[in-house]
């Protein structure tokens, strides 16, 4: 049971880490709109791994999004009737909660890593702005993810090969010796039987 609520998880992690990294670019162009004053920034804040950071979130969320679809699809294969989805609230509420987490958790060893104080973070708007980022971008993907998993379903039960019916079986060999004598016997009595006019003479 563990490893399947682990691998039913994993491609929620994963989704989560794009979903983050998404975010965590979505939040600084609205808190910075001016390019060069954000290129600075993200300069000074311990932001040189960005690239490995996208290239990153790109793998694990196209891995994420495969072996959603595949589960789904097996599914679909495997039953011909529609299986529950998961709540697209819960799920949203899920990856909102796993993507603040990175998301902080980045900010603050971002700030480290330049020589910034942790709590430097607090001060200004990025930090409400990058919340609201996550939690809008945990709503579209929970909601992207669920019509693809139903789509990878539908699609599952249309391939589907159709059930086998069985075939009518045959009477046992035993009733047809039983029954083959008596209907003989049944047959032969009612030949044999005398004429009714002679009967009457």
């Amino acid at each position: 049971m563990r490893w399947r609520r682990l691998a039913h998880r994993l491609p929620l992690t994963g989704v989560a880490v794009a979903g983050a990294v998404v975010g965590h670019m979505v939040a600084y162009v609205l808190a910075v709109p001016e390019p060069t004053v954000r290129v600075a920034l993200l300069g000074a804040t311990g932001h040189a791994y960005w690239t490995q950071a996208i290239a990153a979130a790109v793998v694990l969320g196209l891995a994420s999004l495969a072996a959603t679809l595949r589960r789904r699809f097996r599914a679909g294969l495997m039953s011909a009737r529609p299986q529950p989805s998961e709540h697209v609230g819960r799920l949203a509420g899920q990856l909102a909660g796993f993507q603040i987490a990175i998301y902080l958790v980045q900010e603050a060893l971002e700030r480290l890593e330049a020589g910034i104080p942790a709590h430097a973070l607090l001060d200004g708007r990025l930090l409400a702005i990058g919340v609201l980022a996550q939690s809008a971008i945990a709503v579209v993907l929970a909601v992207l993810l669920a019509a693809a998993g139903q789509m990878a379903e539908a699609a599952g039960r249309a391939l589907r090969p159709p059930p086998r019916h069985a075939e009518p079986a045959s009477p046992p060999v035993v009733d047809l010796v039983v029954a083959w004598p008596s209907r003989l016997l049944a047959a032969g009595r009612g030949s044999r039987a005398p004429p009714s006019s002679l009967v009457a003479g």
